[in-house]
């Protein structure tokens, strides 16, 4: 379900019932961009058919979904709109437009173009994991998760949380592992790592790529250091953990069979067993990959 994710750790319990927690989720549902509003973000339903539930609880996770609308104007059209402004002004003035001017007409051409523009949108998920205390959204930038946090916090009234942090430096334990290969139990090198040298910000990609070769090697000698480095758990996941410790390119390794077809009570079965699966996943991971790099510190120190 998540091919991205990025984690929190919550400060303090989370503990909002289930009735109070729809209550404030209503707070802020999902309104559609209308007239010269560029954007809105808000709660939707987790599940379609359930319109009134704007969560979900599974396993005792709380999992929400919110969307993202933008209208986009394209800069094409909103520079033609604005040069024929200019142009017909100072045709009728005689005179040339001032800079000033100039940018006043670009927002007032982006506000008049705005109503008539396609809105674009996409689903953001996540989830509270009440008994770890983690709140896990699946998206691969930390804009659009701040964009949810925000949203969360202000339907709450209040929510503390911090990126999880760790005893060791990540990319001082990524180089190591990359370089002595002395990976903990349960983790193996993936195919993939970003090498940036500190120095002159200089970097190299590398994807699909058997990490043990001499040319990987040889960057790390020159200097570079491991930004984000893929990792295999047990055989069951593969994921690259960037140094932020978020998550990318997350890959379940199980038969799914779910394809949501069928009645309402199917598709929330099928929707329940691939969550819970995910989660208890993460429960198991999360705490192993966190130990691995020097054990988490607790967000209160």
């Amino acid at each position: 379900m998540f091919k991205n994710a990025y984690i929190y750790r919550l400060t303090q319990p989370f503990t909002i019932g289930p009735e109070k927690l729809q209550e404030m989720l209503e707070s802020q549902a999902f309104v559609p961009c209308s007239g010269i509003r560029p954007s809105s973000f808000g709660w939707i339903p987790p599940l379609a058919g359930y319109e009134d539930q704007l969560f979900h609880t599974v396993a005792g996770n709380y999992l929400m979904c919110a969307r993202r609308e933008e209208k986009v104007v394209p800069r094409s059209a909103l520079m033609e709109h604005v040069e024929e402004r200019i142009a017909k002004i100072e045709a009728t003035e005689g005179r040339k437009l001032p800079a000033k001017d100039r940018a006043s007409l670009k927002d007032d051409s982006l506000a008049h173009l705005l109503p008539q523009a396609l809105a674009r949108s996409k689903q953001v998920l996540g989830y509270l994991a009440i008994d770890d205390g983690l709140l896990i959204i699946a998206t691969a930038t930390s804009s659009e998760a701040e964009m949810f946090i925000d949203c969360l916090r202000t339907s709450l009234g209040s929510l503390s949380v911090v990126i999880p942090r760790v005893q060791g430096k990540p990319t001082d334990t990524f180089t190591h592992w990359l370089t002595h290969r002395e990976i903990p139990d349960g983790f193996g090198l993936g195919d993939q790592c970003d090498l940036v040298d500190p120095e002159d910000g200089s970097s190299v990609t590398c994807r699909r790529q058997d990490l043990a070769t001499q040319e990987i090697r040889s960057h790390v000698e020159a200097g570079k250091i491991c930004s984000r480095l893929g990792l295999d758990w047990h055989g069951d996941v593969t994921f690259a953990v960037d140094k932020d410790l978020s998550l990318k390119q997350i890959r379940f390794n199980v038969t799914d069979d779910a394809n949501f077809e069928g009645d309402g009570d199917a598709e929330v079965a099928q929707l329940d067993a691939a969550f819970v699966n995910m989660a208890l996943e993460f429960k198991r991971m999360l705490p192993a990959l966190f130990a691995a790099l020097g054990g988490e510190i607790p967000p209160d120190t």
